[in-house]
């Protein structure tokens, strides 16, 4: 199958890499999974190993065609977006003494931090992610406080789990060949987080709010010195030295954007 630049396809054909999500993924032990953007099905092929139910969302009706060719009866594959779809519902059912399900995906560059978030919301929903993203978003993912990559993703993502990177993907895994490299993302939601869903959005405008000049002491910051000092910030500090449960902070006692 011809990869559709305009849907960011780029499809893992390095069967060590496919082995590695599989085993990282873990089946075995989960109630199943959900892929997200199978392709032409290569790491299906691997899932279903386990003898757990997979369900396949994919955007593309010519990839749907192609699992259900590879593996009929094997996969249940759904034709829609995760951007979307609602991925809780696709979630295959809890299975006594079994781990939650599992979300895996090789993720399209171009909408893949939009659909990592909507993954983030599933929660305690799901066991684990093992995600395949541009290594640039997996490193602002994983980063730490006062770190170039850290920002408002890192800041979500270490309220609300834990996550690292796997695995470093070199272009030569895919076809077609991307220009940078991929990382493989293993993300865990925590048991009690931080951050509660309905507090998200409201969440992220104020971290983008700080973040917005990025590189300049808080002094300059959108968000008003009087909010900022309140909470114990220095303003000679820069957004980057902000701890997530110090914006967490300033969006409950301040208001979205913390203006």
């Amino acid at each position: 199958m011809r990869a559709d630049k305009r849907l960011g396809q780029h499809f893992l054909r390095d069967i060590e890499v496919l082995e590695e999500i599989a085993a990282v993924a873990d089946l075995e032990r989960s109630s199943g999974a959900l892929e997200i953007g199978p392709g032409e099905g290569a790491l299906t092929a691997f899932l279903v190993r386990a003898k757990r139910p997979v369900v396949a969302l994919e955007r593309d009706p010519r990839a749907v065609a192609a699992v259900n060719e590879r593996l009929p009866d094997r996969v249940h594959v759904v034709e829609g977006d995760a951007l979307e779809e609602d991925l809780g519902a696709l979630l295959p059912p809890p299975i006594e003494g079994m781990d939650a399900p599992v979300v895996v995906g090789n993720l399209p560059y171009n909408v893949g931090t939009a659909i990592y978030r909507r993954v983030l919301d599933l929660r305690r929903r799901t066991s684990r992610a093992v995600l395949m993203l541009q290594l640039e978003v997996a490193e602002r993912i994983v980063a730490q406080r006062s770190t170039r990559a850290y920002g408002p993703l890192a800041a979500l993502t270490s309220l609300t789990s834990r996550a690292w990177i796997v695995r470093v993907v070199p272009p030569r895994a895919f076809r077609p060949p991307p220009k940078v490299d991929s990382a493989v993302l293993l993300v865990e939601p925590l048991a009690d987080p931080l951050l509660g869903p309905e507090e998200v959005e409201g969440f992220m405008k104020t971290a983008f709010s700080l973040f917005r000049l990025r590189r300049k002491t808080l002094v300059h910051s959108e968000i008003s010195a009087k909010a900022l000092t309140a909470v114990g910030l220095d303003l000679k500090s820069r957004p980057e030295d902000v701890p997530p449960e110090t914006i967490l902070r300033l969006y409950r006692e301040f208001g979205a954007g913390s203006g």
